[in-house]
C-alpha cells in the first residue's frame, strides 16, 4: 500500500508538471492558437462542412 501511494504521488506531480509547462507556453505565445484539425473532411472535395478549420479568404 505504502508502494502505491508514492507512485501516485510521482505521478500526480508529472502531471502538475506538465500543466505547469503548457500554461507557460501559453504566456509566452500569445500569438499563437491551439487547433484542432478537422476530421469530418469530405473525401470527394476535401472541405470541411460545418467546420471550424475552413481557410480564410484574403
Amino acid at each position: 500500500m505504502k508502494t502505491f501511494i508514492i507512485i501516485l504521488i510521482i505521478a500526480i506531480a508529472v502531471v502538475a508538471l506538465m500543466m505547469t509547462g503548457l500554461g507557460i507556453k501559453m504566456l509566452f505565445h500569445k500569438s499563437e492558437e491551439f487547433k484542432r484539425p478537422c476530421t469530418n473532411a469530405d473525401p470527394h472535395t476535401g472541405r470541411c462542412p460545418n467546420c471550424t478549420c475552413k481557410k480564410s479568404k484574403k
